[in-house]
């Protein structure tokens, strides 16, 4: 999905004994899982237990059982994770141990929490993150839906457009004004054509999104790259300008004044000058950057310079309580790395995906939450 993820999302073997440097690689598993011989950076990682999880034994855990089923097809395929420690020694996970681990697991019933619970205390050791960087951010995104059509109308003029040949490596492209304003225009590049602006910059900051055709059925928009400009945040342009305060700018926040500012929203989004373009995937649901469908809830996206995909973490931090403004309830679960974002930079960065419709894109562009977490990484022998 590879978002661009930053205040608008308001909207990784280990050492017994003493504290240890790590510093997670990534894992091969996808193109997205960072650009090849990119130094890992280091975090602290320590030794910890399933009793040090809080709310543990209450979590649901086959929920993200099946996430991880999703992810056992690259885990086993791929070049399995590397963790190294810092002192010149690389641990690793092989793809044959996850194999023995994915194969476990597809014998536990989707709904036998207790028996995905001692699954994941049977085969998994805890690693807690010390340290300065023990605490971290945690946002959400979703998978936004706005209609529109395989053809151009009168209705539906705004066009989406898949990737051009000509755009190669990180070598900039057209800004956003310059593809708004025709640049694109008569290459054969779109492949589904909107009628809300804003709705479509919506689908560009969460880098996935459906159409609902009105030739029936929909098209679901996976990511296929961008222009290689600068992101600019637009909650970062609101607060310089005035229009909103911090504690304001949330993206339903930023939503609502670029629908009751018309003149000024179509300048106010072109200052980020970056431009999604996409693919129809053709498939029954959102897909994030390590190429499995993302689990709403568990599905979290993560620096893979710091988490390779396809690790469990156990968060504990707090999320927006469902069409409550101001209220959060507690949020402590197991998830899934499988995802990845351009502002989720970090040790301790999660943006969690809260999946599709009004509640999904309510929690998710309020979140903007503090907390911690622990890696959970396949035991040897």
């Amino acid at each position: 999905m590879i978002k661009n993820k930053t205040a608008e999302g308001v909207g990784t073997r280990w050492m017994r004994g003493a504290l240890v440097m790590a510093v997670v690689a990534a894992t091969g598993l996808s193109a997205c899982a960072g650009r090849p011989g990119e130094a890992p950076r280091p975090t602290i990682l320590a030794p910890a237990t399933f009793a040090d999880l809080p709310d543990w034994q209450q979590d649901t855990q086959a929920e993200t059982l099946g996430a991880l089923r999703r992810s056992c097809p690259r885990l086993v395929g791929g070049e399995g994770t590397r963790l190294a420690t810092g002192e010149g020694g690389v641990l690793v996970t092989t793809a044959d141990e996850w194999r023995k681990i994915c194969s476990a697991a597809a014998g536990i019933a989707r709904d036998n929490h207790r028996a995905a619970r001692a699954f994941f205390e049977r085969n998994f050791q805890v690693l807690s993150v010390a340290g300065p960087n023990a605490e971290g951010k945690f946002t959400g995104y979703y998978d936004p839906e706005i209609r529109g059509s395989r053809v151009p109308s009168r209705r539906f003029t705004i066009p989406v457009y898949r990737r051009p040949p000509d755009l190669q490596g990180e070598t900039p492209y057209l800004t956003r004004t310059e593809i708004e304003n025709g640049g694109l225009r008569g290459r054969g590049l779109e492949i589904a054509y909107v009628e809300d602006a804003i709705g479509l910059f919506e689908i560009h900051v969460q880098g996935s999104g459906r159409i609902a055709l009105s030739e029936g059925g929909v098209m679901r928009l996976a990511f296929d790259g961008t222009n290689n400009r600068p992101y600019t945040a637009l909650a970062k342009v609101l607060i310089d300008e005035g229009v909103l305060k911090p504690d304001d700018a949330t993206w339903p926040a930023i939503r609502d004044w670029l629908k009751r500012s018309p003149a000024k929203a179509r300048e106010t989004m072109r200052k980020n000058e970056r431009y999604v373009f996409f693919k129809d995937s053709r498939g029954a649901g959102a897909v994030g950057a390590q190429g499995v469908a993302l689990t709403s809830g568990r599905s979290m996206a993560v620096d893979p310079a710091y988490v390779p995909y396809g690790l469990p973490i156990y968060v504990d931090t707090t999320r927006p309580a469902p069409r409550k403004p101001g209220e959060t309830v507690i949020f402590r679960r197991l998830m899934v790395a499988q995802d990845t974002g351009s502002a989720i930079k970090g040790p301790v960065r999660g943006d969690v995906f809260f999946g599709a419709g009004s509640v999904a894109a309510d929690s998710a562009g309020r979140m903007n939450s503090t907390g911690r977490w622990w890696i959970l990484v396949p035991k040897k022998g």
